[in-house]
């Protein structure tokens, strides 16, 4: 879940909260992927990154369940068993690599995603009404990981939630951002949710 650019070693971070094996069960680990997976995809946006790091296997799930057209032709859905990982909804055998299979493929998925249209993307995968099943869907706030921070804002999805996508509010804005020119990495700094928490109070 916390694998780094090399895609077989772990995130040093993760030793702060394996020194204590008693306490793994009590940890938020889909939490920790997700904010994880959200940082990363953000170093990797930068131009001059070659790479990506973070719990892929989220992400392919997710592009597997919103975009049809874009899933592997060799990947069938099938029902999950109760306490599955949504993972093992997708099966098949991945296609021995190649650079030349690489780079065709590679060609295929940039085309495939400018042809996209509003009709080939599955708004609603979970259902019309998954907040109702499952409550954390509508969170809103900060995912965290020891030191990572990353925003969560439902409303700017609200049409995989079964409603109307309206114009959502303008996304939450850290206090402070670090972004140094010479470092793939960065910082952000959010207001605590006591803090805001008490500016609520203030203005009711």
């Amino acid at each position: 879940m916390f694998v780094d650019k090399s895609k077989d070693r772990v995130s040093a971070v993760v030793n702060l909260f394996v020194k204590r094996p008693d306490m793994l069960g009590e940890y938020a680990w889909g939490e920790g992927a997700l904010a994880y997976l959200y940082r990363q995809l953000g170093i990797a946006s930068r131009a001059e990154a070659k790479g990506v790091a973070g719990c892929l296997t989220l992400l392919e799930c997710w592009i597997y369940d919103h975009f049809p057209t874009l899933r592997p032709s060799q990947l069938e859905p099938r029902e999950l068993e109760r306490g599955q990982a949504g993972a093992f909804r997708w099966r098949g055998t991945a296609p021995r690599s190649s650079k030349k299979r690489d780079a065709q493929m590679l060609a295929y998925y940039r085309q495939a995603i400018d042809s996209l249209t509003p009709q080939s993307v599955s708004w609603t995968p979970y259902g019309q009404r998954p907040h109702l099943t499952v409550r954390r869907t509508l969170y809103h706030g900060l995912l965290r990981f020891a030191e990572i921070a990353e925003y969560y804002d439902p409303t700017r999805c609200l049409r995989q939630l079964g409603y109307v996508q309206g114009v959502p509010y303008p996304p939450e804005r850290p206090l402070v951002v670090r972004r140094p020119a010479s470092t793939l990495g960065y910082s952000l700094s959010y207001q605590s949710v006591y803090d805001l928490y008490l500016e609520q109070l203030g203005g009711a």
